[in-house]
């Protein structure tokens, strides 16, 4: 195996900064870049040609996982590789059960601009208002990226980079659309391209999702977790769309009712 550069102290200059980037929001920011851990999100930053910085991998990872890292060395040049140790590898994870491949990589560019440029009639977009949960907010991303959405716009929503929300997301998080944006603008933006607005509220008023008409595309506004869209928000929208249900049961978590959302809205567009 070639000869990699190994990091055996957590005080080395590139562990502390792949844990200063996994805990810290204004240092992700600050650097434009992230962290992210195991053989399939490495695998797939690499497929989506991200810049790596940093890769670190155990002399375990190897044998378990030598064709992904493999794969690396022939794309990225040898200098950003470095061995750890096992233990310093279960103190950077994030999981139980570490598979020993960690990365620091580049946030993708998001040009809220160029972004919307693409958005036309027929288009299928999600705003997201105010989401906090990590968890959520990626699977959120992945039913996305699985129902074909066009854009996510994410208006006063948790930072996408926490790792909690990479993870959940499982690689989505680097081949989805996702601008930030004020909620009012977006909603502006949306309806200059022509989309409807729907938001998603509980109400016996609203129209049921299955009687909405999505044939010419749309725009969907999911609110927070706890508290679903501000009334003021939710009257920025053109239709107030729900989710009709059976029982007492009158609400579901927002990743899942985000999820059947996007379903019906994928079902048909132009």
């Amino acid at each position: 195996m070639t000869e990699f550069n190994r990091i055996f102290s957590a005080d080395n200059e590139k562990i502390k900064l792949y844990r200063k980037l996994t805990d810290d929001k204004k240092a992700r920011r600050k650097e434009n870049k992230f962290t992210i851990e195991g053989a399939r999100l490495v695998s797939d930053a690499a497929a989506e040609a991200i810049e790596l910085h940093s890769v670190f991998f155990t002399e375990s990872a190897t044998e378990k996982y030598g064709e992904a890292l493999e794969l690396l060395f022939k794309t990225y040049p040898q200098k950003i590789f470095s061995i750890i140790s096992e233990e310093l590898a279960k103190e950077l994870s994030e999981t139980k059960m570490p598979q020993g491949i960690f990365a620091v990589c580049s946030m993708p560019n998001r040009d809220k601009a160029q972004t919307y440029s693409k958005i036309k009639k027929g288009s299928r977009v999600l705003i997201l208002d105010n989401i906090q949960d990590p968890g959520n907010m990626g699977t959120m991303l992945r039913t996305a990226d699985a129902c074909g959405i066009d854009c996510v716009v994410l208006c006063g929503c948790c930072d996408i980079y926490n790792p909690k929300t990479v993870r959940s997301a499982m690689g989505s998080i680097m081949r989805v659309e996702a601008v930030t944006d004020d909620i009012e603008n977006a909603v502006s933006e949306m309806k200059l391209k022509g989309l409807p607005v729907f938001a998603a509220v509980i109400s016996d008023t609203a129209r049921s999702l299955t009687d909405c008409d999505f044939s010419h595309g749309g725009a969907v506004m999911i609110g927070n977790e706890g508290n679903g869209l501000s009334d003021y928000d939710a009257a920025l929208a053109d239709i107030p769309l729900t989710i009709k249900m059976h029982g007492t049961i009158n609400s579901l978590n927002a990743a899942m009712a985000a999820g059947i959302i996007m379903w019906e809205l994928s079902k048909t567009s132009e």
